[in-house]
């Protein structure tokens, strides 16, 4: 029995590219303390297409989704919390960015979420087949990238599991089961519904 290691890493271009980065490192390149200068002016954006008022269920090349949980949060005057109040946290940009340091941020906040819900997809695909998975790690790294101009942004992440004690064919196949299981490998993959409103 050895400890199997896997690694999926998503890119930028892995999947159609997101809108501008709005966490740490905005407050920095407002203040002037950006590693890289700004750009004179914006680029222009083109016009994305208007996408359908979600409902509860939203149609999917794979039939309808039924909405199961929401998870609310707000951030405001440099913290985010949640509605019920189990997440209440202070948000920094790290000093990579320019920023102060000395809380946490988005890319750490995303990086703790994909490895919990990638964790549980792997969980629940090893018990479906009777494998225990007590011991096993899921380590991420998520890691904002810059193009160019100061507000061509995106992410990119990486996942390395460990399985201690399970046979390398039955980890890789478990592995690899949960990536396409797990909503968040799912979101990165394929692209998630996203809906902006001004209120």
């Amino acid at each position: 029995m050895s400890e199997e290691i896997w690694r999926f890493t998503h890119l930028p271009g892995d999947r159609a590219p997101g809108p501008d980065y709005s966490g740490p490192g905005v407050e920095a390149e407002l203040t002037g303390r950006m590693p890289e200068g700004r750009p004179a002016a914006r680029p222009e954006r083109p016009e994305r297409p208007e996408r359908p008022e979600r409902r509860g269920r939203f149609e999917h090349s794979g039939g309808p989704y039924d909405d199961l949980y929401t998870a609310r949060a707000s951030s405001a005057l440099g913290k985010v919390a949640s509605d019920d109040g189990m997440l209440d946290v202070r948000i920094k940009a790290p000093g990579e960015l320019g920023g102060p340091g000395g809380a946490t941020n988005p890319e750490q906040l995303l990086a703790a979420a994909y490895a919990s819900c990638f964790h549980n997809s792997l969980t629940l695909v090893a018990g479906r087949q009777g494998v225990p998975t007590s011991d096993a790690t899921v380590d991420t790294t998520v890691t904002l990238r810059k193009r160019g101009t100061a507000d061509d942004y995106t992410i990119a992440t990486d996942l390395t599991v460990r399985l201690p004690g399970v046979e390398p064919e039955a980890a890789r196949r478990l592995v690899e089961q949960a990536h396409g299981e797990c909503p968040y490998s799912r979101a990165f993959m394929q692209g998630a519904e996203v809906h902006v409103h001004l209120a």
